[in-house]
């Protein structure tokens, strides 16, 4: 039996118990779905809510709908749309953000180090200099700092991670264009020092330290935003 307690977000708590349901096998692929009616009685919401919640999953490819059936598992009830969780249903946690991108982009500069290409240290360089160019231009300069870091991705010769930082690509504009606006007075100074000592060490092909500087970028442009990250020692 589906049980629900009264969330912040109660889509987002719709979607997620129907996924668990889903993943439990209440729910197997091909299945047909509960109606709404039948949902909001069992989870305590209205029907609009469950409507939307409904919606979201056949956006993300976990239900598909039949006409005059009603809603069906799909062959993929996993889904085929990857979404960044979120505790109101809208705003990204940026310290959980900011973590998740420390584990996967020490590693990323890592395979950059090891991989990079003449081109791919062009398009870093570039990025760079347009991140100084244009450091009292919030935009501008955040829109480089995205720039550098997918050129990063590219370095690793791994289709999937650069997929991915671009699906990723507006949650970090969004976080990078904060940042630039707070920090507008020294901006120049911490592109220049952190992205620099990155690009030195990925373009010297240092693996390690292109892993330890591409760490201490993220934990102080964490920082700049009024977040200490964990440390795993």
């Amino acid at each position: 039996m589906l049980e629900l307690e009264r969330p912040d977000s109660l889509v987002q708590r719709v979607v997620g118990a129907i996924r668990a349901e889903i993943q439990a096998g209440t729910f197997p692929a091909e299945s047909r779905l509960p109606t709404e009616q039948q949902l909001s009685e069992r989870l305590n919401v209205s029907r609009s809510v469950v409507r939307e919640a409904i919606a979201q999953l056949k956006s993300d490819g976990v239900l598909i709908a039949r006409r005059g059936a009603g809603s069906f598992i799909s062959g993929t009830p996993s889904g085929t749309v990857f979404r960044l969780p979120s505790p109101d249903g809208s705003r990204v946690d940026l310290p959980q953000l900011f973590e998740f991108r420390l584990w996967i982009e020490t590693q990323a500069a890592t395979a950059a180090a090891r991989r990079r290409t003449r081109a791919d240290l062009q398009y870093m360089k570039a990025a760079i200099r347009e991140m100084e160019e244009k450091r009292n231009d919030s935009k501008a300069a955040s829109a480089a700092d995205v720039a550098f870091h997918r050129a990063i991705a590219a370095a690793t010769k791994n289709e999937y991670f650069v997929a991915f930082h671009d699906f990723l690509h507006s949650q970090l504009a969004i976080a990078r264009r904060a940042q630039w606006e707070k920090t507008a007075h020294h901006a120049g100074d911490f592109a220049w020092r952190e992205h620099g000592e990155l690009f030195d060490a990925i373009e010297r092909g240092d693996c390690i330290e292109a892993a330890a500087a591409a760490e201490r970028h993220l934990r102080a442009a964490a920082k700049r935003q009024g977040i200490d990250l964990p440390r795993n020692d």
